[in-house]
């Protein structure tokens, strides 16, 4: 027990600095996090909630010259994006983002989007059981990249588990899936995990039941071949994927891990793109 708390801890661990190598002022632990930010007029900066709470531990504002601050963001742990200040959802006027991590037992990262025009509100919320990243790209517009949550435990132990990658764009406040533009990403890792599937460990596997060792003895095959139908599902490409999937996955155990795959996407992350 006291070796899965540690793996525990060190998990959380990693997850946190994921998150503050993006986010280096956060409330309450970094040292300088009340700084001010000026963004189009506007002072946005963290300041200290109540103390014991879990839930407004930390909060975020926005405040106008002469105004009171207007509170956007409350949670356990607090930082404001590097990407603030940008226009995040191509309304041509830049935003800010408030990232929490809530403490809630691992779970979760949510990121509330408030656009700073004549008067600042929210325009998106977005949540995961993973770290969300804003990049920027070659043509100044902001992708929305995170790993899909659902499949942080699937089939493999944590640290090994295939997670897809969900790419997304925001255009006002609707949040649209934009990975099938991205593809020569999701081909790079695809043919990454070919090349490292021999062909002996290939049929290996194929002939495996699962019953008997539940594929404990095959974990790399296992992430190969998930790799490969995974980034090809999530790029849009659901017919080379099931291809891919039925010359690969043991005949006996198909119509499961079908099932399972398409129960985690249906719950994931990709459920958002549907509901502001």
């Amino acid at each position: 027990m006291k070796r899965c708390q540690l793996l525990f801890f060190f998990v959380n661990l990693i997850l946190l600095s994921n998150c503050f190598a993006q986010a280096p002022l956060s409330c309450p632990k970094s040292p300088g996090y009340q700084r001010v930010h000026h963004i189009n007029g506007y002072a946005v900066r963290l300041f200290p909630g109540e103390k014991e709470s879990a839930t407004d531990r930390c909060r975020g504002s926005v405040t106008l010259p002469g105004a009171r601050p207007a509170i956007f963001a409350r949670g356990w742990m607090l930082w404001i994006d590097n990407i603030s200040g940008q226009d995040i959802n191509e309304a041509g006027i830049p935003d800010v983002v408030f990232g929490e991590f809530t403490g809630e037992g691992n779970c979760c990262f949510e990121y509330t989007i408030v656009s700073l025009g004549k008067h600042p509100a929210v325009v998106r919320t977005i949540r995961n059981q993973l770290p969300v990243r804003f990049q920027t790209e070659s043509d100044g517009s902001v992708s929305i990249r995170a790993g899909d949550g659902s499949f942080e435990l699937f089939l493999l132990p944590r640290g090994q588990a295939v997670i897809p990658e969900v790419i997304m764009r925001l255009s006002g406040s609707q949040l649209k899936n934009i990975s099938s533009e991205h593809r020569e990403e999701y081909d790079e890792k695809i043919a990454k995990a070919r090349n490292e599937l021999s062909a002996a460990s290939l049929e290996k596997f194929r002939l495996s039941d699962f019953h008997k060792k539940m594929y404990t003895d095959q974990t790399e095959t296992v992430k190969r071949v998930l790799t490969i139908v995974l980034n090809y599902l999530y790029s849009g490409r659901e017919k080379e994927a099931w291809q891919a999937f039925d010359e690969m996955w043991p005949a006996s155990d198909r119509d499961r891990i079908r099932n399972l795959i398409e129960e985690r996407r249906n719950r994931g992350l990709l459920t958002q793109l549907a509901n502001p």
